[in-house]
């Protein structure tokens, strides 16, 4: 199995089970703030929905150079004390008073805002946790499970949580999700490596204008890594317009089935990953696999494009969801091994701001794209486009790697 030697160190099972946590909460959290953005605005909700996003992305380059700069332990203790007392307030709001819209556009800007101080330095203080390579590729797939596990229970721990307690609720629980994240962080404080004083005094003396800058000149020195952040950002757009846009459209228009439907396509997307992540937990760090994931995801989203029917449309979901964490996973290790610790929260960051700029672009584009061709047709074309990025990157890896072995004899 391939978290087994996750699984036998306790500091690393309770981060993830605390993390895992989180993401179900941050589940509800989403579900209630999302319906009552509707309730009140109607299709204006996505400018509610989209605040977060846009913090997200504005605050992204940001968080990153602080959490090199700061203790990452305690940044993520005060982050997530931080989020259970804003997300907190809303309940509180809605008992003396009124929800309204734009309480939760502020308190979805702040909490956006402060995730991207604390995943920056969950991320960099991973290989201190871990002791090897493989202990580190096998922590990456279990911790990127929490959010595809919360995807999969969410449906049925909201309408179970429904059924006796009321919507603005969903913070609560949102809020004492963080407080155990909390928590747990402080009781496996001795597992964290802490930066030494040198290093802090050196990041104080530093402007964060030279950290972007060392940035900047790590990636392009890194040509592997900046080819493949460069490919994050076309096949997230590729997806954002498949996936998030052009599947629902599909399942309505084409498939002519409901929303029920829609929701077991996005399970049978979330086994998908699932056993993916398995599988990759067991196979040798090489981005090689990202480019195979790419190809795998566009072949999974042709079948749903060609689908006649919802069975067939449900084995596509499974296919694509296959390709997807590979990237993820093998992206994610090298930046945390390529680099140096100190650089890390940064080079994160960039991943981040560039995979979320390509998925705004391309539900973007998809918005017009579905308006002038039939939504089999749009969702094959960006289908074809992620697999020539997958074969593109197959293929210079191979010139790199037949290249290198010239060079060696």
């Amino acid at each position: 199995m391939g978290f087994h030697k996750v699984f036998k160190n306790s500091n690393l099972v309770i981060l993830w089970l605390s993390q895992l946590f989180s993401a179900i909460g941050d589940h509800l959290y989403v579900v209630a703030i999302t319906w009552i953005a509707i309730k009140e605005l109607g299709a204006s909700a996505a400018y509610v929905i989209g605040a977060g996003t846009f913090s997200a992305l504005f605050f992204g380059i940001l968080g990153g150079i602080y959490a090199d700069r700061w203790n990452r332990h305690k940044t993520m203790i005060i982050t997530d004390i931080l989020r259970a007392l804003f997300v907190g307030l809303l309940p509180l709001i809605e008992w003396y008073s009124t929800l309204n819209v734009w309480h939760l556009v502020i308190i979805s800007v702040i909490v956006s805002g402060l995730g991207t101080f604390f995943n920056p330095s969950l991320q960099a203080s991973l290989p201190s946790l871990c002791k090897d390579s493989e202990l580190l590729q096998q922590t990456n797939a279990l911790m990127d499970t929490t959010h595809r596990l919360a995807r999969i229970l969410g449906p049925g721990l909201t309408g179970a949580f429904l059924a006796f307690m009321p919507l603005p609720h969903f913070f609560t629980l949102d809020a004492v999700t963080f407080i155990l994240s909390a928590i747990a962080l402080v009781f496996i404080r001795k597992a964290f490596i802490q930066m030494n004083d040198m290093n802090e005094i050196k990041h104080l003396q530093k402007s964060p204008v030279i950290d972007f800058k060392i940035a900047i000149s790590l990636l392009k020195n890194h040509k592997v890594l900046l080819w493949a952040l460069i490919s994050l950002g076309m096949v997230n757009l590729c997806w954002g317009a498949v996936y998030m846009v052009g599947v629902p459209l599909f399942t309505e228009q084409i498939l002519k089935e409901s929303a029920g439907a829609f929701g077991l396509i996005g399970g049978a997307y979330g086994i998908g990953n699932l056993l993916s992540l398995f599988a990759v937990g067991t196979l040798k760090k090489s981005i090689l696999f990202m480019y195979v994931g790419h190809v795998i995801l566009g072949a999974g989203f042709i079948v749903i494009a060609s689908a006649e029917s919802l069975s067939v449309a449900l084995m596509g979901a499974v296919i694509a969801a296959f390709g997807s964490p590979m990237g993820d996973i093998m992206l994610l290790t090298m930046i945390q091994t390529d680099f140096p610790e100190t650089h890390i929260g940064k080079i994160y960051s960039f991943r981040a701001l560039i995979g979320g700029l390509g998925l705004a672009m391309g539900t973007f584009i998809a918005s017009f794209g579905y308006k002038i061709a039939s939504i089999p047709s749009i969702m094959i074309i960006f289908s074809m486009l992620i697999i020539a990025v997958g074969a593109i990157g197959i293929f210079r890896i191979r010139m790199i790697s037949t290249y290198r072995i010239k060079n060696a004899s």
